[in-house]
């Protein structure tokens, strides 16, 4: 893959999507093929480009970013996806990691910093930004914990959950009774903002051992 990398825009704020293309035409390491204000038209563009890279906003009309990301996988050529959004919740960037986008930045970065981690992805890394100071390849193990005041015992019964184990199997596991094993499920159900089982088991992937 040959600089400049040819790069895609789908944003549908002009204002903000044209300082993201001067910024990036700016650079010798990029070049912004086309803008696309309208998420509709997404894919058709990027079929006829084939770029390098492609940078997606989170929250638009018609289409959303996940369904974009979704379309884009679909085409018949690789190309590295990075995610731009004001959005940096871990639910948020959680679905993204789902659908194997390389990146997920917040539309707080810096310039520098947008290029920095623009280049690493190019070069094969996976960086997700949740802020204009933090980067990482990966979240942080017990970031999960920490971001929804999980206690010990809950994050336990969630790796028996990942596990496959009934409840029954988990009291037996743990030692203690079904009804506190389903007051900790209660629990934790209530802490986590999930809505359907696909972005509970979507988030346990992510959990690690």
């Amino acid at each position: 893959m040959m600089k400049p990398y040819r790069t895609i825009l789908i944003d549908d704020h002009p204002l903000y999507s044209n300082g993201l293309k001067a910024t990036l035409n700016d650079s010798p390491d990029f070049v912004v093929a086309e803008q696309v204000s309208d998420s509709r038209q997404a894919q058709a563009v990027c079929a006829q480009h084939k770029p390098d890279l492609v940078l997606v906003d989170f929250n638009m009309p018609n289409l959303d970013g996940l369904a974009v990301v979704r379309q884009i996988r679909k085409l018949p050529f690789p190309c590295r996806i990075v995610v731009i959004s004001m959005y940096a919740d871990l639910p948020e960037i959680t679905r993204f990691r789902a659908l194997n986008v390389d990146g997920y930045l917040a539309k707080t970065v810096t310039s520098e910093d947008l290029l920095a981690s623009l280049n690493r992805v190019m070069q094969g890394e996976t960086v997700f930004m949740s802020d204009a100071t933090t980067a990482s390849s990966a979240l942080p193990p017990d970031y999960f914990w920490i971001n929804y005041q999980l206690t010990q015992r809950e994050v336990d019964i969630l790796k028996l959950v990942k596990a496959g184990k009934s409840s029954e199997q988990m009291a037996i596991e743990l030692e203690l009774s079904y009804h506190t094993i389903q007051t900790h499920r209660r629990n934790i159900n209530r802490k986590l903002p999930f809505k359907t089982n696909k972005e509970l088991f979507d988030f346990l992937d992510l959990m690690g051992e």
